[in-house]
């Protein structure tokens, strides 16, 4: 029995980290993204600014239609072709703040995405939480180990996110870099294995990083390098 191909897991990405990427058929298309992570099946969230549709006809010429995502680093497209291709941008209106999940491909130089899942969000919140799963990506070259976005937490992309909430744990980091931190920022890495040692889970403590950096208590002075907002 021919063995079943594993699914590539999905990377959340900003839609400049596929566009100012290198793109690539070889080993299958993808593209490695100005901070290096190669990224084949993506998620991008933004703003869906245009929507294009043709239908197919006796030639032969396959119903076609697109979607325009605008993220505020750049646009992409979303391209489907064929009847049944085409129902999975069903329903998708202009100006809706849209989830995509889809595999990255490249025609005329121009890189787009087709898609698998395209959903309207309805929680602006959702972009903060896409924000802090992709430096988990990029964070991923750091050298600590992260986890990606697998087949099995597909649903919890479409869900809303929980509002982000603050103890100890955030203070604690927050005056560990307040005290640790030099002008050039300190490396989330050093920051997990301070608090590891503490006994704090590290997924934990990378969570709350991520969530400190949405609420803008922290900065990113360079890719993996924090300093808090009041420095």
């Amino acid at each position: 029995m021919a063995q079943m191909r594993e699914r590539m897991t999905a990377v959340r990405a900003s839609i400049s980290d596929i566009t100012n990427g290198s793109y690539s058929d070889d080993n299958g298309p993808h593209v490695v993204s100005p901070f290096g992570v190669e990224l084949r099946r993506v998620v991008v969230v933004g703003f869906v600014i245009d929507k294009f549709y043709r239908e197919g006809d006796d030639s032969g010429k396959k119903r076609f239609e697109s979607i325009t995502v605008d993220d505020g680093t750049d646009t992409i497209g979303v391209k489907v072709w064929g009847e049944e291709d085409a129902s999975v941008l069903e329903g998708v209106k202009e100006s809706i703040l849209a989830l995509v999940i889809g595999k990255v491909r490249q025609y005329n130089d121009e890189v787009y995405l087709i898609p698998e899942i395209v959903r309207e969000l309805t929680d602006p919140n959702f972009m903060s939480l896409h924000l802090m799963e992709r430096y988990k990506a990029v964070l991923n070259r750091s050298g600590i180990s992260l986890p990606d976005t697998t087949e099995q937490q597909q649903e919890l992309l479409t869900t809303t996110p929980s509002a982000t909430i603050t103890g100890k744990l955030a203070n604690d980091i927050l005056a560990y870099i307040r005290l640790e931190a030099p002008p050039e920022g300190i490396p989330l890495k050093d920051i997990v294995a301070y608090f590891e040692k503490k006994g704090q889970d590290s997924e934990k403590v990378q969570t709350k990083v991520f969530n400190l950096v949405a609420e803008g208590a922290l900065n990113e002075v360079s890719i993996g390098q924090f300093c808090t907002s009041d420095i």
